[in-house]
């Protein structure tokens, strides 16, 4: 027997469970033994008054072998007994799907005047569940908690259960029994008209005819519309991964599908990722496909003298190219050049890709809460310190407040003064740690230039006053960093500081080397012109570039190219003298009708 457990939210209402159980569509027969659909809305306002988190308990259960409504009542009754529920407000409902019949019971989570028990409950519902197949005669279900439930049985004097559960147990340590998918995931999949067993068999299918290797189990999921990708979920491991439909519908995860351990699960993507992912063949044959026919056109054609000297024609007009990758086919003198053009681009290339050190230190990725956090592990040792130091004082103080109080003690001059110098060392030593402690954020965070001085423990005896003093002017921010939620709003801030801080010194930096940029930019536009020649540079021009390059004389072309840039355009004093001349009649015309006006 599999039994099932769902707590109900009363944020969530009573209408999801009331349809599923009481008019489920998918059951051949529905008897209601007890309760209603009004008594569930009853209990659901009960819990909202009485400011429960959940309203409703669910309880399913499923034989694995037939039982009758009296036998699945009785488990029922068994079930209330056991959460110490009271068996007059349920709400029991028989389905009968297949032939097969099963329970579902609902429970309030408010019992008039207690919470329905939750304490281990999935163990002792596994319980109950054992104990009522072993007394009906019904195989034997293994579950997640057959151990615990051994021991539960044998306290309760259930020794020849016991016993039978107890060979359910397997020798070998393996992982316990997993759902292949929740309740939840069931019903989502049922509304959608999505078979979720069957779904789960032919991944089962899949995974056997992959034979442990991950990208055939892709490739076999693929010719369902189906994928495998990373969860979503961050509050677990980052490997686990999901199945789903090409319309997003969730079928499972795949360890709960496959039965696979997750340490296993891992060592299969690594071994994934170290080899190369399956060919699609198909493509490659249409490539080969369509090559074929090329090449079968082109024996078609007639190789005749007229189309073989057109090609040798063709061949003479074009230049000669040496690839760089080979220096050594190059002439000494244009890899002097090469070796040259290439210093002076790097170095360019250098200056505009610069980067401030915060900035390499701080992204932009690095957000405030992750600067906090950073900061908050870096203090933790320091925190607990301050947090003892403090206590330490209190103690210190307490002890004199107690001295104080006593009128009639021998002693009590001596007892009072070795108690305040006690508390006045306390102070001073809590005093230190503060100290250090903000020195050390402040540094760390580049709020302060001053490297924090090691903490000296005990406090020497001329530093004590001055110590005592800085923990008076200190006492709100010592009260801040002694409450943890307020201590990380406050490193936070000094977070925001530094950022805002930092800023402002990185945009200082990129302002002062702007001419330098400038020099950079203007260096690698006249590199890249040097490098392909553009179109505008007269043939002459042209010819001098490429023979100081033979020559290897680098400098050479680069003055030229900057000699070529400094010249005026003919082209553009041509169209700044016709813009001039443009702009000359239009003055005239405009000026032209005022003048007539004046000589009328």
């Amino acid at each position: 027997m599999i039994v099932q457990e769902t707590r109900i939210k009363s944020t969530s209402g009573h209408h999801a469970v009331s349809r599923h159980v009481l008019s489920g569509a998918q059951n051949e027969a529905i008897r209601l033994i007890s309760g209603s659909d009004y008594l569930l809305k009853d209990w659901m306002k009960e819990a909202k008054r009485e400011g429960i988190r959940y309203g409703l308990r669910h309880i399913a259960f499923n034989p694995s072998e037939a039982m009758t409504d009296q036998q699945l009542s009785d488990f029922a009754g068994d079930i209330c007994r056991e959460l110490d529920a009271n068996p007059e407000r349920t709400t029991f409902v028989i389905h009968q799907k297949d032939g097969k019949t099963h329970g579902h019971l609902l429970l309030p989570e408010w019992q008039d005047n207690h919470v329905l028990s939750t304490q281990f409950s999935w163990v002792r519902l596994e319980k109950l569940a054992r104990l009522a197949e072993v007394q009906l005669g019904h195989a034997l279900v293994p579950g997640r908690h057959d151990k615990a439930i051994v021991k539960a049985l044998r306290e309760s004097g259930e020794h020849d259960a016991a016993r039978k559960v107890e060979a359910l147990i397997p020798a070998e340590k393996t992982s316990p029994p997993v759902a292949a998918y929740t309740s939840q995931a069931r019903r989502m999949a049922e509304r959608q008209d999505f078979d979720l067993p069957t779904a789960r068999r032919e991944i089962m299918t899949f995974w056997e005819k992959s034979e442990n290797d991950l990208r055939k189990f892709r490739h076999f999921l693929s010719s369902k519309n189906w994928r495998m990708r990373a969860g979503d979920r961050t509050d677990r491991g980052r490997e686990a991964h999901i199945i789903e439909t090409a319309d997003g519908l969730l079928i499972g995860s795949f360890t709960r599908l496959t039965k696979v351990r997750m340490n296993d699960f891992r060592e299969l993507l690594e071994d994934e990722a170290s080899k190369k992912p399956l060919l699609d063949l198909r493509l490659i044959a249409q490539k080969s496909e369509a090559r074929e026919a090329r090449r079968a056109s082109l024996e078609q054609r007639e190789h005749t003298d007229e189309t073989t000297a057109e090609r040798l024609r063709i061949q003479e007009r074009l230049p000669s190219i040496v690839p760089f990758n080979k220096p050594e086919r190059l002439s000494s003198g244009f890899q002097i050049y090469l070796k040259d053009w290439k210093t002076e681009m790097q170095a360019a290339r250098a200056i505009l890709n610069a980067k401030h050190p915060l900035e390499k230190r701080y992204g932009s990725e690095v957000s405030l809460d992750m600067q906090t956090e950073d900061v908050m592990k870096m203090m933790r040792q320091g925190w607990v310190k301050l947090r003892k130091a403090n206590a330490l004082v209190a103690e210190a103080r307490k002890a004199l407040n107690e001295l104080d109080e006593r009128k009639w003690e021998f002693f009590r001059k001596r007892k009072i003064s070795d108690a305040e110098k006690v508390l006045q060392e306390a102070l001073a030593q809590l005093a230190e740690i503060l100290r250090y402690l903000v020195e050390f954020i402040l540094y760390h965070l580049g709020l302060s230039n001053q490297k924090p001085a090691p903490l000296q423990i005990p406090v020497p005896v001329e530093q004590e006053m001055a110590r005592r003093d800085y923990l008076d002017r200190r006492a709100d921010l010592l009260k801040t960093l002694l409450d943890e939620k307020a201590c990380r709003g406050w490193v936070k801030d000094r977070c925001r500081d530094a950022e805002h801080k930092r800023a402002r010194v990185i945009a200082q930096w990129h302002e002062d080397r702007a001419p330098e940029m400038e020099k950079a930019e203007q260096m690698v536009m006249q590199l890249e012109t040097l490098a392909r020649l553009p179109r505008r540079i007269p043939e002459e021009v042209k010819a001098r570039i490429e023979t100081l390059k033979r020559c290897g004389d680098f400098q050479g072309a680069l003055n030229e190219v900057r000699l070529f840039d400094a010249v005026p355009r003919p082209q553009v004093l041509e169209e700044s003298s016709n813009i001039v001349s443009h702009q000359r009649s239009e003055m005239e015309r405009v000026a032209t009708p005022s003048i007539q006006a004046v000589l009328l």
